[in-house]
């Protein structure tokens, strides 16, 4: 793993997924209504990687993981 690169697990969360930038605000509130331990990350800026551009990454305790999840992911497919 190199400097520019987010861990796998982050504080004693695990990682839930990426996601692009625009779905910030509505994961980030989803989680937060949800009352999942969280913490997000923004990828750096990595030239042979650009689609991480803007990314960021979504952590959540271990016990919430597959809740959280789920959630992320339902929020992702209605923000297409």
């Amino acid at each position: 793993m190199t400097s520019n690169e987010l861990q796998e697990t982050e504080n004693g969360l695990v990682t839930v997924s990426d996601f692009y930038a625009h779905q910030h605000e509505s994961i980030e509130s989803g989680i937060k209504q949800a009352q999942i331990p969280h913490q997000i990350k923004f990828h750096p800026f990595n030239p042979d990687k650009l689609w991480k551009q803007g990314a960021f990454r979504v952590y959540a305790a271990p016990e919430h993981l597959e809740i959280a999840r789920d959630l992320c992911m339902s929020i992702e497919i209605a923000s297409k």
